[in-house]
């Protein structure tokens, strides 16, 4: 991939960029604001029935643990979130930008092998209500001034399967999913057999 952060010094628009490039397609986008948090938008790319949501806006600050004796925004890790869903559920990108807020809002630090929790559905119908995180299909997204953002990806998970992750571990269900043949794009599935 082009180094495109020579073109646009702007974290973002360098993040936009190299996200236009992977998906050779111009996103819908939906904006969400949260009170004392600049806006996180989500992008959706349409591919062959089904569509790519990334959020964009995570990644304008780097995550840091709260807890830390010394921040250093240039050093910190930056990432923005990647879900691949069927059917253009509803509430789909909300939930998202929720996710994506968490950094500045909690201070979380994503990172892959993470579980996230909404404790609520991605979308009326769905058993998922969070998911594991990935390495996703694009590299990491070169920024001057700064580490580079990678675009992690989120596997939605029902509260058994996270449950279930909890003691044994992301890998473990990610092979669950594998062994079954799990379709995770329909988040209308049903949770995959654990016993």
């Amino acid at each position: 991939m082009p180094d495109v952060a020579d073109e646009h010094p702007d974290v973002l628009s360098t993040v936009e960029a190299a996200l236009r490039q992977h998906f050779e397609v111009a996103p819908a986008r939906a904006s969400v604001s949260f009170l004392g948090v600049e806006p996180i938008e989500v992008l959706r790319y349409p591919d062959d029935g089904r569509d790519h949501y990334v959020t964009l806006g995570m990644s304008r600050y780097g995550m840091t643990d709260p807890a830390a004796a010394v921040v250093d925004d240039t050093s910190a890790p930056r990432s923005e979130l990647l879900m691949t869903a069927v059917g253009r559920p509803d509430e789909l990108w909300r939930r998202l930008a929720v996710l994506a807020a968490a950094p500045a809002v909690e201070g979380v630090v994503y990172e892959v092998g993470n579980r996230v929790d909404l404790t609520e559905p991605w979308c009326a119908g769905s058993r998922c209500t969070g998911g594991i995180l990935t390495g996703g299909p694009l590299r990491p997204i070169p920024v001057r001034g700064a580490t580079d953002v990678a675009v992690l990806q989120l596997l939605p998970a029902t509260a058994t399967e996270l449950a279930w992750a909890r003691v044994h571990g992301t890998t473990a269900l990610r092979d669950r999913w594998t062994s079954a043949r799990v379709d995770l794009t329909d988040l209308l599935r049903e949770p995959v057999a654990l016993g």
